[in-house]
């Protein structure tokens, strides 16, 4: 199953206020990271995704700069040099982050240990996975 045949077929929540392409330079700016196709795809056509107990961070019109994934990003930039470069995209509580980078990749990010680890899997197949999950 595709990540997009799941939204289509359940009830996922994504925002109706999303940001356009031109936005996208000034986010890669903002946070010191390069935007990948998928994670592009995912800004551009949801904002963000929910599903049963999940939200994952995105980024919307009305908040633009203020949005959970540009600053959960600049916060883990801050106090963790390993995650420079990437995006954060999930929190799973006590310190457990999920962040892609430019590839799409997602990684584990625990703040506890100060590591990341690799998931080997893409980000549309992470979200997939997650919302299966649920």
């Amino acid at each position: 199953m595709e990540l997009k045949e799941f939204i289509n077929n359940n009830n996922v929540d994504y925002s109706y206020n999303r940001v356009n392409e031109q936005y996208l330079p000034e986010i890669e700016n903002i946070v010191g990271a390069k935007i990948g196709e998928q994670l592009k795809d995912y800004i551009l056509q949801y904002g963000y995704l929910g599903y049963e107990h999940i939200e994952l961070f995105g980024v919307n019109n009305t908040q633009k700069v203020d949005s959970d994934m540009i600053q959960r990003t600049l916060f883990l930039h801050k106090r963790f040099d390993v995650t420079e470069g990437m995006i954060a995209i999930e929190d799973q509580g006590d310190g457990d982050y999920y962040l892609v980078n430019s590839e799409d990749m997602v990684y584990r990010f625990v703040a506890g240990s100060n590591e990341l680890q690799a998931t080997n899997l893409k980000l549309n197949e992470y979200i997939l996975k997650r919302f299966l999950s649920a």
